[in-house]
């Protein structure tokens, strides 16, 4: 019993600490992305005017 238990916790904090790099990893693209994107806008901005 002692040991499933132990088991079950440590694979409950293995699945936090990937849920978290996955959350982190979608951030980090997500930012990349948006600043890609209005970097393009200032771009055509500085074209148009």
């Amino acid at each position: 019993m002692l040991k499933r238990k132990t088991f079950l916790k440590k694979n409950k904090n293995l699945n936090t600490t990937t849920a978290r790099n996955r959350r982190l990893h979608h951030l980090k693209r997500h930012k990349k992305r948006t600043f890609q994107r209005h970097a393009l806008q200032f771009v055509v901005q500085d074209i148009c005017c």
